[in-house]
């Protein structure tokens, strides 16, 4: 009975310990910092999803801003995209006019559990698209799926 309840208390422990490394990974990055200042501000469109919303998408976390252009935004996010994508192991741009206009990044692992993805877009209607998403190793395959195109 004793070693039931040791088992019990040490996988809380485990899985508190993976959801605090989880939020830490994404807080880490620059970008956050998008989120933080824009997210609630008129004119933006923030979705933050997590839990049983996204493991049918074999996804962990997604959060995701869209917000009009604005020259001074967009070179806020373009900062904050040259410093986290120094944290990138696979890196693909579209920049055009020294201005990156389409770029996904897959980020160093902070563990061999947790693939982590940052997307940028600006659209030609004249939105700034950012997106933040983490998961497990399958969720690779969904991204892969998704956002990178065949040749």
């Amino acid at each position: 009975m004793k070693t039931n309840k040791y088992l019990l208390y040490l996988s809380l422990l485990i899985m508190i310990i993976i959801s605090t490394a989880s939020l830490k990974a994404q807080e880490e990055l620059s970008i956050n910092t998008i989120f933080e200042k824009y997210g609630k501000q008129k004119g933006s469109t923030m979705v933050v999803l997590s839990g049983n919303a996204l493991h049918e998408h074999k996804l962990d976390k997604y959060k995701g801003i869209t917000l009009k252009y604005d020259i001074y935004i967009i070179n806020e996010i373009q900062l904050c995209l040259e410093t986290d994508k120094k944290k990138a192991t696979q890196i693909k741009e579209v920049i055009s006019d020294g201005i990156i206009t389409s770029g996904f990044y897959q980020l160093s692992e902070k563990s061999n559990l947790i693939k982590r993805y940052i997307l940028f877009k600006i659209g030609n209607d004249g939105t700034a698209t950012l997106i933040y998403l983490e998961g497990g190793t399958e969720s690779e395959e969904l991204v892969t799926k998704l956002f990178i195109k065949k040749n």
